[in-house]
């Protein structure tokens, strides 16, 4: 008894007893042909965590003593709202820092949480920077 082991994943798919997409974020299912779902049962599909899988495997590969932690186990899933957005806001702030002059230098560390935030305030910049663009 007790937890051997803790692994995490991302819910990709959530679907119901007839295979209906529940979680449907890319337009496969139009918002017309939604309804309530099907039963109680739900399937979960899950990415892994790739670097952990090969780590494990390889452990298995060696030792066959070492039990095959994906051959049986348990699902946890928990979900706060306030953070269910987080992989996509960060998704979002890495593609704007990737392209170029999306963000004005003078906003560009405090976006990134580092800069002074007094030193965005107009009356704090420098007036021969020119004009203020807006973002």
């Amino acid at each position: 008894y007790g937890l051997a082991s803790v692994r995490g994943c991302e819910i990709v798919e959530l679907v119901d007893e007839s295979g209906k997409l529940m979680n449907d974020y890319t337009g496969r299912v139009k918002p017309d042909q939604r309804g309530q779902p099907e039963g109680t049962l739900r399937t979960l599909t899950v990415s892994l965590d790739a670097a952990q899988y090969q780590i494990d495997m390889d452990a298995v590969a060696r030792d066959k003593s070492v039990d095959d932690v994906y051959s049986s186990f348990n699902l946890l899933v928990r979900r706060k709202p306030k953070e269910n957005n987080f992989k996509a806001v960060l998704e979002s702030i890495r593609d704007l820092m990737n392209e170029e002059l999306i963000i004005p230098p003078w906003l560009h560390d405090i976006f990134l949480g580092y800069g002074d935030p007094g030193a965005a305030q107009y009356s704090a910049m420098d007036p021969s920077a020119g004009r203020l663009e807006t973002v």
